[in-house]
């Protein structure tokens, strides 16, 4: 099985995991790492490594972070470059992580994708699921029309 390790400042990463839940049930072979302030940053790199040996099933880790160059990207990046190089090449880290990105990712893990594939289709949801809308993007309903009838 796919793992998941979330990675974040403060327990961001606890509360994708909650959210995943509530959402879809029981999601397994996840496990999550919080950055406080004041903690060791190194110490942040030993407890990504830690999480991603507890959820390797030799089936490959995606790795997602809150923030692309931060301290728990940049210490996945250096957690990946210590793990022998097998276990390297399955591996995976993203960045910019939200809500429907880890709900791919654990839809990948279900459907048993190839990890390669799986973090393609991690980040194309990443960039589907942004959007905004403004009132002024709204067409009028059917019906709603200004039809001033002049009689």
């Amino acid at each position: 099985m796919l793992g998941i390790v979330l990675a974040t400042h403060g327990t961001l990463s606890d509360g994708l995991k909650d959210a995943a839940t509530v959402i879809m049930g029981a999601v397994e072979n996840i496990a999550t790492v919080n950055l406080y302030q004041g903690d060791d940053v190194q110490a942040l790199g030993e407890k990504i490594s830690a999480a991603v040996h507890q959820v390797d099933q030799r089936e490959g880790v995606l790795i997602l972070v809150d923030l692309l160059s931060a301290s728990p990207y940049n210490q996945s990046v250096l957690t990946i470059n210590q793990l022998e190089k097998e276990l390297q090449e399955e591996v995976y880290v993203i960045g910019g992580t939200n809500l429907p990105m880890v709900l791919e990712a654990i839809n990948h893990q279900l459907l048993q994708t190839p990890i390669a594939s799986a973090a393609q289709a991690v980040i194309d949801q990443g960039e589907d699921s942004v959007a905004f809308w403004h009132i002024s993007n709204e067409t009028p309903a059917v019906g709603d029309e200004d039809d001033d009838d002049d009689f």
